[in-house]
């Protein structure tokens, strides 16, 4: 009979009961005690706990039941020296969860600009898709998030991108109000006359919420880059 494997950390931790246990295949109890040990110390910022979990041979990409790892646990605490001590310890910064999004897309929508220029100096890809097939960027910019925007689009995130329903970046910022967001795709040559799959395109969507200035500085800037094309 095939014997299953012992943890060392738990030998170190619990002792050989919990050994034992493990032989007797109990195995999810001890991922669960794990994960919320290693869930406490990231919470509380603790490097140095998580350092000594990860020495005594913690799991790095052990996964709670939503598919989050540790280093999207520490992406959410804004914890850079955490998530270096994971990555130092070959963790995979490109795993997704369970709706299938990256810690880029998390730090996108709720971190730091420091958390995400992190990140992506680490290894993140710029332009993963979750269920809604969003990118992170997208996601920064319905949120108004215009210095993450700034920061995804300045590392290569593409501005291009569209979700199902054929909505372009600068519509999603529009349609939620963000003008700051969407003056700096204008910036990066955002196209204000591209209409998603009914039809609207940003200026429509600004004028039919109410954004009458927007509307005319997104139909000005269109004009001005239409000109310069031909």
């Amino acid at each position: 009979m095939t014997q299953r494997p012992v943890y060392p950390y738990l030998l170190k931790s619990a002792g050989l009961c919990l050994a034992l246990l493990c032989f007797l295949g109990c195995e999810q109890l001890f991922k669960a005690d794990v994960e919320e040990e290693l869930r406490n110390a990231i919470q509380n910022n603790s490097v140095a706990e998580v350092k000594e979990l990860l020495k005594r041979g913690m799991p790095v990409d052990i996964r709670n039941k939503a598919g989050w790892t540790p280093v999207m646990l520490a992406t959410t605490r804004n914890n850079t020296d955490i998530i270096k001590a994971l990555l130092e310890n070959n963790a995979d910064i490109n795993l997704i969860e369970n709706k299938s999004q990256t810690a880029l897309h998390l730090a996108s929508r709720w971190g730091k600009a420091e958390t995400v220029k992190y990140l992506l100096d680490n290894g993140a890809g710029r332009d993963p898709r979750d269920y809604l097939s969003w990118t992170p960027l997208m996601w920064s910019t319905l949120m108004g998030r215009t210095e993450i925007c700034d920061i995804l689009i300045k590392n290569g995130a593409s501005i291009y991108a569209t979700d199902v329903a054929g909505n372009t970046l600068i519509i999603l910022a529009v349609w939620r109000g963000h003008s700051d967001t969407a003056d700096l795709l204008l910036t990066y040559g955002a196209d204000p006359f591209h209409a998603n799959k009914t039809g609207m395109n940003a200026i429509a969507v600004a004028e039919k919420h109410g954004y009458a200035a927007l509307a005319a500085r997104l139909k000005k800037a269109g004009d001005r880059a239409a000109g310069h094309r031909f």
